[in-house]
């Protein structure tokens, strides 16, 4: 009978473990300058921050890279901080990646943010300001990216969105601030799928637009101030 209990006793442990490895949950709140953080998650629920207890990174210098491979994944990740490279990887299932930089307190300056999904339902959002450059890539399934980057600095707002693999496609750059020296910028390359690709860019002048487009249903729209 003690051996009995002992038996399931391990069992019972081995299953909140195997419960708790479904869940996965993880939530940051990192202050410090040089730091580098890497998180790789992989499994049934997956999820980094949400709305309410976002996966914040404060500081400068910092290198960040989460990893999400398989299942539901789902992030909500802040950076504030300057100088500052943070990649998201996430590979399979139902994705949704979002990235905000340097919207409340300090400025995210000179930072380079990207996130990639591959397969299934995929939605990337980022959302920056700063003197800071955003990219994200898509390969395959239902597709969603939208990147708004809004600057006051010159040379402020690069965007570069690559998508491959076709699927629905739904692509949105917006980018806002002072024109000089290079300012804006953005490039999307999309090859087949249902797209339709909006970029709207700031005035006055500088700008770049560079959409590179091959097959399917198509729907692009391009506006750039004066």
């Amino acid at each position: 009978m003690a051996q009995f209990k002992r038996l399931l006793l391990t069992f019972g442990i081995i299953l909140l473990a195997s419960v708790a490895h479904a869940q996965n949950s993880v939530y940051i709140d990192q202050i410090g300058n040089n730091s580098t953080i890497d998180v790789t998650q992989t499994g049934i629920d997956n999820v980094l921050g949400n709305n309410t207890n976002k996966a914040v990174f404060y500081g400068d210098s910092q290198g960040v890279t989460i990893s999400q491979i398989g299942s539901y994944n789902t992030s909500v990740m802040n950076v504030q901080g300057n100088g500052t490279t943070l990649s998201s990887l996430v590979t399979g299932d139902s994705n949704q990646v979002n990235v905000s930089c340097g919207n409340t307190g300090p400025l995210c300056n000179q930072s380079a943010i990207t996130a990639s999904a591959t397969g299934d339902q995929n939605t990337i959002n980022i959302t920056g300001g700063a003197k800071s450059t955003f990219g994200a890539s898509v390969t395959g399934s239902n597709n969603t990216v939208n990147v708004t980057s809004t600057t006051t600095n010159l040379n402020g707002a690069t965007a570069t969105v690559t998508q491959t693999g076709g699927d629905a496609n739904n692509i949105t750059v917006t980018q806002n601030g002072p024109a000089g020296l290079n300012g804006f910028q953005a490039r999307v390359d999309v090859t087949g799928g249902g797209n339709v690709i909006g970029v709207t860019q700031g005035g006055t002048v500088d700008s770049t637009v560079n959409i590179k487009s091959a097959g399917s249903n198509n729907n692009i729209t391009v506006h750039s101030g004066n």
